[in-house]
């Protein structure tokens, strides 16, 4: 099945039955905003752009996803799909959010990165344009109030202290000396911040030795790992995902192999990780995702389907979209299929519905931001094995 491209926008009228006749009868306009260029497409983009391709294909299908999402499109409308590309900086963002206004979308899904979804927030608001942020996880986000701007995706915070939580129940390491390598932006210092301070209050003993920053896309860490070694670290905490992921994880498993590493955007990175990540690293995945997500029919249809199609395993990024699109879906499914967006955005405030991986609440933020698990898992390699494949993960 072919995925619609060409949008048709939305026409003035002043009979308003007369215009939700006309919306029901013509296709729901998606943009999805991902990284389809530069060095954050292939670990991030790339999987978001394939989950919003075989999502809305399925979704227009009907009859493919199990219950409760069996029923065709929207409330019955179909859905067009445009992938529009995030890079650049948090101008032309702004400056790309407004022509996708302009081309006609109804809803945008997307932005893995935090400080751009910071940025397009009040603008979608000043538009009146419902956005769904799918990945950049930012606990900020959410100093105001919003009516237009969703996240159906966790928080730093959840992130944070799921994985504090995690540490002091399953190292019980008296006097932790634990240091941090990050990205130098939002999501990084947000991570290191919020993670530190959680771990300060769950096991008091526990010692900080350093947090390190570095540029992101970099791939700077001997430097803090040299650092972080002659301290006597035996934990590192890192967001890194992408090339400074992979970077932190080959040089760490040389130069300080007695430490342990805490990944909290890990699971974005295993499959590629598989040959070398050491054999008791601490990964999360940003809730109930790939590797860490539960053993239900709606997991199994999407990991199944998806592996088959694209012939790798979906990560978190492609959770996340596939789990804005069913939140909408659900949403409008309930407002029909003459619904005005600001219908939908009523029906998804507050909202529970059903995701890929784990149950989903709209149930903080004024309804706007979601509530999810937070999983961690430690990597075991199984007896034998060269490689340090994630065997078991407990939670």
């Amino acid at each position: 099945m072919q995925i619609t491209t060409e949008w048709s926008k939305n026409k003035e009228s002043n009979n308003r039955s007369a215009q939700m006749a006309t919306d029901a009868n013509r296709p729901v306009n998606v943009a999805v905003v991902t990284y389809v260029s530069g060095r954050a497409a292939a670990p991030f983009g790339f999987p978001a752009r394939n989950a919003a391709e075989f999502m809305v294909e399925a979704i227009n299908a009907g009859g493919e996803l199990p219950e409760p999402y069996a029923a065709s499109g929207f409330a019955g409308r179909k859905l067009s799909l445009r992938v529009y590309d995030e890079s650049g900086s948090e101008d032309e963002q702004i400056a790309l959010l407004r022509r996708i206004h302009a081309d006609g979308a109804d809803i945008v899904v997307g932005y893995a990165g935090s400080a751009v979804a910071m940025a397009i927030a009040p603008v979608a608001e000043e538009l009146g344009l419902l956005t769904v942020v799918s990945g950049g996880g930012a606990s900020q986000l959410f100093a105001r109030q919003w009516d237009w701007v969703f996240r159906t995706q966790t928080t730093t915070t959840a992130d944070s202290v799921g994985a504090a939580r995690y540490v002091a129940a399953q190292l019980g390491i008296c006097g932790l000396a634990f240091g941090g390598i990050n990205q130098k932006y939002l999501w990084g210092t947000d991570s290191w911040r919020e993670f530190r301070a959680a771990l300060q209050v769950l096991q008091p003993d526990a010692q900080e030795v350093g947090g390190h920053f570095a540029p992101l896309y970099s791939g700077s860490v001997e430097t803090p790992i040299n650092f972080l070694k002659e301290q006597g670290a035996q934990l590192i905490h890192s967001g890194n995902w992408g090339v400074d992921l992979f970077r932190l994880v080959e040089v760490a498993r040389t130069k300080i192999p007695d430490a342990r590493l805490l990944l909290v955007s890990g699971e974005s990175g295993l499959h590629r990780l598989a040959g070398i990540i050491p054999d008791g690293t601490i990964v999360g995945g940003r809730g109930s995702h790939g590797l860490l997500a539960h053993d239900t029919e709606l997991n199994r249809w999407f990991s199944s389907n998806y592996r088959d199609r694209y012939e790798i395993a979906p990560i978190y990024p492609a959770y996340g979209v596939a789990n804005a699109l069913l939140g909408l879906k659900a949403a409008w499914d309930r407002a029909g299929a003459g619904a005005a967006t600001s219908d939908v955005a009523s029906a998804l405030a507050g909202s529970t519905f059903e995701g890929v991986g784990s149950t989903i609440s709209m149930t903080r933020a004024n309804g706007r931001q979601a509530v999810a698990e937070a999983v961690y898992g430690t990597v075991r390699r199984p007896a034998g094995s060269k490689e340090s494949w994630p065997r078991k993960f407990g939670q």
